[in-house]
């Protein structure tokens, strides 16, 4: 952060994060006013839930430190969703769940795909659950739910799911509960973007060797994750955590175009009939500039120009308050973690643009220019605005991914 009493106070937060309060409320339904029973309440994206009483009520009795989205859940419901922080945390709450309409049984404009599943079942898996050899561990439980729309004039396609999606990650160690709100993939753009609000639920096994397996494929799938960098962003750690981080300028046509009539108005032929380059005048002066001219027109059309220095955390994120960090950038930014090699089933989907036994490398950028909101536990908002591509497009799937309150072990000292 750009000024140093945020990476203290940063590093103070996180340090005692996992103090907590408990949330209490009571939930009743919007038609017969009637409490609920056996509705769920967790905080989304954590292992942190529970269920209604008899009464309606309930005790969220480990809320920790930070901002979380509180859902509240129940078949026949729709979804009641509140952002609540540790600071600012209320004696108690009182929630509403409306009636869900049975789309399924209306007249619609755009109707579900019949037999969805079989026509886009696999391509869901791929792109949701995802193709690293962790996916190979889990288990879709109730594909039943999931029903599909294709919309023709826009090229997307759209998932929707009447309940949570609960997947069995035998990888991991978790059943994780997902309630869908949004899953579409442009084959226009190739964009693909999904949200919702993951519960996760602890394996449970006595057996040593099978949690030890869980802890360290947990720490790999953590090791270069989106997590992790957002994590060592918030405390300015990048470099120290193994995170490059390069400026990546897209050069479009009409860039490449605005270079060539510059570079052509600082040039000149001499007497040998060669083509000199006047670095005097091209840039100003300024050898930054000069720099990026060169390297544009060394570029094909519609390429990119990596800046080959490396960006300290502070140079992209600052404070919002004592517990937000604020990211933004201009053009994009290319990340390596170096301390990971690409995973071969990776190597093996892109074999003209990635070499095996190198370090894993992705690419963000933020489409509509907003800051991005980053708290201690690595989580961000909002996720429609920031972009990711490479390795994290590949990897940032359900089957990798953790829960915001999950912790690595500590690396023991040699």
């Amino acid at each position: 952060m750009r000024i140093v009493v945020v990476l203290i106070t940063c590093i103070v937060s996180f340090q005692i994060s996992f103090a907590q309060q408990t949330l209490r409320g009571k939930v009743i339904a919007g038609d017969t006013k009637q409490p609920i029973h056996l509705a769920n309440v967790f905080l989304s994206n954590t292992s942190i839930g529970t269920v209604t009483n008899a009464d309606g009520s309930f005790v969220l009795d480990r809320f920790p430190q930070g901002r979380f989205d509180v859902v509240v859940s129940c078949i026949g419901y729709e979804t009641y969703v509140t952002t609540i922080q540790y600071a600012q945390l209320p004696a108690s709450i009182e929630v509403v769940l409306n009636p869900r309409i049975n789309v399924l049984q209306e007249v619609v404009v755009e109707p579900y795909e019949k037999n969805g599943w079989d026509r886009y079942g696999k391509f869901f898996m791929e792109n949701f659950i995802g193709m690293s050899a962790l996916a190979a561990d889990c288990k879709l439980k109730n594909p039943e739910t999931i029903r599909f729309r294709f919309n023709k004039k826009e090229n997307i396609l759209r998932a929707f799911a009447d309940e949570p999606i609960v997947l069995e990650n035998r990888a991991l160690g978790y059943i994780l509960h997902y309630d869908l709100k949004v899953f579409e993939y442009n084959y226009g753009t190739r964009i693909f973007y999904f949200q919702g609000y993951p519960l996760f639920e602890d394996i449970i096994t006595d057996r040593k060797r099978l949690l030890n397996r869980w802890e360290k494929n947990r720490a790999d799938a953590y090791a270069g994750s989106m997590m992790h960098f957002m994590r060592s962003l918030f405390r300015n750690q990048l470099i120290e955590n193994g995170f490059e981080v390069r400026k990546l300028i897209k050069v479009s046509e009409e860039e490449k175009k605005r270079v060539r009539s510059i570079y052509n108005s600082r040039t000149y032929i001499n007497g040998s009939g060669n083509i000199i380059v006047n670095d005097s005048l091209l840039g100003n002066g300024n050898k930054d500039s000069a720099d990026y001219y060169r390297k544009v027109m060394r570029q094909p059309e519609k390429m990119a120009v990596l800046i080959n220095q490396l960006l300290p955390g502070d140079s992209i994120a600052f404070a919002i308050d004592s517990f937000t960090a604020g990211l933004y950038f201009d053009d994009h930014l290319q990340i390596i973690y170096k301390y990971k090699q690409v995973p071969d089933e990776f190597v093996r989907m892109n074999t003209l643009s990635v070499q095996p036994k190198t370090p894993v490398m992705s690419e963000i950028y933020l489409p509509r220019k907003k800051t991005i909101a980053v708290l201690a536990n690595g989580s961000y908002f909002e996720g429609i605005d920031l972009i990711s591509s490479g390795y994290w497009g590949w990897w940032e799937k359900l089957a990798t991914m953790l829960p915001f309150d999950y912790k690595p072990p500590v690396k023991r000292s040699e």
